[in-house]
């Protein structure tokens, strides 16, 4: 039977920080003149239910745990609704990691000495490597837009993949040992940390850390489960609990609807092709309908947020996925790889070409 327990932990807490983050507006409710006297109004009535309602659950848990299916769920409601109150009041303070970032500032200085001949190439590896956007002109921002594909630009769990996944093929040469795989995962993680400090540590980089981290933990662990469900939901528990603000951030909720969407919808849209003994080693056609499955996901979680938010929809949004996504994922590694060793004038030519490709694909998307 499949282990349900993070996503019953997790839903009820994030529930509450939203819950929170609903009621706990200005002037939503009168300021408390006995309890957290120094709370803004309407944190300390909300603090106080919150603390109350836990009370509450943990004596009925102490006496009875019959109604335990209940009582925990809604404890954890009131935990969550607590945090985000103590957050907005400035009582709690997330951790202040320090933001390595002269190192995105060293990396873009690289991009722009490397010497492309497309003066739109060094612009764009650094959106894409850095989050950087001010080099961009306004043709190029618009291609994006018109397109479909902002979400390249955005900092995000696509972009470190693609980092981590390069990382671990390399790493690949240390063997196979319990103790490579213990230095392999350290060197990972810690890699994706500095890159997400220096990168100025957007929910959404903090979102596939924090994947990436719990993915490795599993990985070390034999015999203990891990599937994205659990991931998707400890991620936001710990997220949410470091710092409940986030929550209201555009990038928190579409890095978080965005894996809603790949995790418990693109599979079934992916079980829809029909599995054959060729498929099952390798068929084009497969993974084409599984980088359009991925889309689809995406937009049917995203969709309505961005509609509410922005009052668009991307028409070509699938058409922009299956074009350019693979193209960025090349973009990327080749850039690194460009940089790494010195840029060579080859791996410039190749990275320039690429990078022209790119735009050139959004250019004629936009134009549709």
């Amino acid at each position: 039977m499949e282990n349900r327990l993070p996503l019953r932990t997790s839903l009820p807490f994030v529930a509450g920080v939203a819950y929170g983050a609903l009621l706990a507006g200005p002037g939503s409710l009168p300021s408390w003149p006995v309890a957290f006297p120094s709370w803004p109004a309407p944190t300390g009535y909300l603090s106080l239910a919150a603390l109350l309602l836990v009370a509450v659950c943990l004596g009925l848990l102490v006496r009875s745990r019959r109604s335990e299916r209940v009582l925990i769920p809604l404890m954890l409601l009131a935990v969550g609704l607590f945090c985000y109150c103590a957050r907005a009041a400035d009582i709690y303070q997330p951790p202040r990691l320090s933001r390595l970032g002269f190192l995105a500032t060293r990396l873009g200085r690289l991009i722009d000495e490397a010497g492309f001949g497309d003066p739109r190439s060094a612009p764009l590896l650094r959106a894409l490597m850095t989050g950087e956007r001010s080099g961009l002109d306004r043709e190029t921002v618009s291609a994006f837009r018109l397109s479909g594909a902002s979400h390249l630009l955005a900092l995000s769990g696509l972009h470190m993949g693609i980092i981590a996944a390069l990382i671990r093929g390399l790493l690949s040469i240390l063997g196979r040992s319990r103790a490579a795989e213990l230095a392999r995962a350290a060197m990972l993680v810690g890699f994706c940390l500095v890159y997400t400090l220096a990168c100025g540590a957007s929910p959404s980089l903090v979102r596939a850390l924090l994947f990436i981290l719990l993915g490795q933990a599993a990985a070390l662990s034999p015999g203990r489960r891990s599937s994205p469900a659990d991931r998707l939901c400890i991620a936001a528990t710990i997220q949410l609990a470091l710092d409940p603000l986030s929550i209201g951030s555009l990038a928190f909720q579409l890095s978080y609807l965005a894996m809603i969407g790949v995790v418990f919808i693109a599979p079934r849209l992916e079980a829809w092709y029909p599995s054959t003994p060729a498929s099952a080693r390798f068929d084009p056609l497969r993974r084409i309908w599984q980088a359009a499955s991925l889309a689809i996901a995406c937009q049917l979680t995203t969709a309505p947020l961005v509609w509410l938010r922005f009052g668009s929809f991307p028409h070509y949004f699938l058409l922009t996925n299956l074009l350019a996504m693979p193209v960025c994922e090349l973009l990327l590694p080749l850039a690194i790889l460009t940089l790494a060793l010195g840029s060579p004038a080859l791996l410039v030519r190749a990275t320039d070409r690429l990078a022209g490709l790119l735009l050139a694909i959004l250019d004629i998307i936009s134009g549709l």
